[in-house]
């Protein structure tokens, strides 16, 4: 016999009731957890001296840094989750080095009490580190630097320094042998391909590149090639096989010399080859020189800089372009002004650039770029990115036009004036400022738990 209507809906209700019992007796068992509990046992989880009066840091990173393994092994410090709470700012940001390492650079901002006490550190890994030992390296410098803000506080009787002999085998940071046998040169080599199919479509894609650099005080030298190979097979409804293939293939060489500390010379050339923007073969040789208003040496904070090169361009194309032509030569220049920053108060940069062929004024491009984020205030963030671009030089583009099903894959540059992109977003958080405990039970587990589909 069948359940009425009336006998389903009570029988949810029930239901739904005794999950919101159950819900909140579970709440309210950790409330009551801790009133019951005896002073000794909280006393000992979190000692006064080393909760309320520990050191307040905002760790501040301009790339994903491993949050989790910092709060877990160094337990000495506060940390929260917004620079208005804090004692100590701690910015950090990074480079590539020449070895294909990275380079950290900490930023010790003092507040409250320490304000005007500010101090930098550096740590440099290396390609052969694993993700583990980078971490540690980076974890024993960030707690050297938070040592003479530590020492200032109720817990500075409770730490011990202890230092490592050299000799014992633990890596030098940031120390390069005075003979290097690979004379600064870094090699990589990248091997990647990809199969994908269902009942009506396939995909393949290759991809591999090759690179050589050299970076030293004096010179900066990149060389490097890449292949890149995409082929879909879509089975269509009428039966037909549509079969569509793009192939992007380059070889580019820079040489960059430094003049001083505000000043680079450089002299590079590229091949490439795109089925994307009709072109067979072309090739570039060009100079260009690069003054930058502040010193190098602050790049990590603050840049700005003015860009100038004049380039020679040979051109042959798969298909006859707009203009009539089947290969041509050309000569353009360009220049780009930048101003990029990185702050307390967040992350900023702007650029604009132009280029121009010399034989034709008209055909020419401007770009315009910009990216903010800001702390507004405590936990509220506004981030904006946007790049508008005037386009005037597609000299490139195929007469015959384009197929529909080029347009609907994004295999062909289509005509434009205009390209732009825009994006704007909030974040905030609030809540208790401290952002010290680590729990990982359950991390990326949704299925079966809480999605229903």
């Amino acid at each position: 016999m069948s359940k009425t209507p009336t006998a389903r809906v009570n029988r949810f209700r029930a239901t739904l009731v005794g999950a919101l019992a159950v819900l909140c007796v579970g709440l309210a068992a950790p409330a009551v957890a801790a009133q019951d509990a005896p002073a000794a046992a909280i006393d000992q989880a979190a000692p006064a001296e080393s909760g309320v009066d520990a050191l307040r840091v905002y760790l501040d990173c301009d790339f994903r840094c491993d949050f989790d393994f910092l709060r877990q092994e160094i337990t000495f410090v506060n940390y929260v989750r917004d620079r208005r709470d804090a004692q100590v700012h701690v910015l950090v940001t990074r480079q590539r080095t020449a070895a294909g390492g990275q380079a950290y650079t900490f930023d010790f901002i003092g507040l409250e009490e320490f304000t005007g006490q500010d101090d930098q550190q550096m740590f440099f890994s290396t390609p052969d580190d694993t993700d583990d030992s980078e971490r540690h390296g980076f974890a024993q410098i960030f707690q050297l630097g938070l040592m003479r803000y530590a020492a200032r506080t109720p817990l500075a009787g409770r730490i011990q320094i202890s230092h490592e002999d050299p000799s014992g085998g633990r890596q030098q940071l940031g120390a390069q042998p005075e003979d290097d046998p690979w004379n600064f040169w870094v090699f990589r080599a990248r091997l990647n391909t990809r199969v994908e199919g269902e009942d009506l479509e396939t995909s393949k894609t290759f991809g591999g590149s090759l690179s050589a650099n050299r970076t030293t005080d004096d010179w900066k030298i990149n060389i490097g090639a890449n292949v890149d190979y995409d082929e879909d097979t879509f089975e269509l409804s009428d039966g037909r096989t549509l079969n569509d293939v793009s192939r992007r293939n380059s070889a580019t060489s820079r040489f960059i010399k430094t003049l001083g500390e505000h000043m680079g010379l450089g002299f590079g050339g590229s091949a490439n080859t795109s089925t994307f923007r009709n072109i067979d073969v072309a090739w570039r040789v060009s100079p260009a020189f690069q003054f930058n208003l502040f010193p190098y040496s602050e790049s990590t904070r603050r840049e700005l800089t003015l860009t100038y090169a004049v380039g020679y361009n040979d051109y042959k194309y798969f298909e006859e372009t707009i203009f009539g032509k089947l290969e041509e030569t050309r000569v353009d220049h360009s220049m780009r002004v930048s101003l990029d920053t990185n702050q307390p108060w967040g992350d900023a940069g702007v650029s604009y650039e132009f280029s121009q062929f010399l034989d034709e004024p008209s055909q020419s491009r401007q770009v315009l770029f910009g990216n903010v984020e800001y702390r507004l205030f405590r936990g509220f963030f506004l981030n904006i990115f946007g790049t508008f671009s005037r386009v005037r030089d597609q000299i490139y583009l195929a007469r015959g036009g384009v197929t529909d099903e080029e347009i609907l894959l994004r295999r062909r540059d289509l005509a434009t004036d205009s390209e732009y992109n825009f994006r704007i977003g909030f974040t905030y958080a609030f809540g208790s400022i401290y952002n010290n405990v680590v729990n990982s039970r359950f991390d990326g587990a949704a299925g079966g738990f809480i999605r229903t589909f």
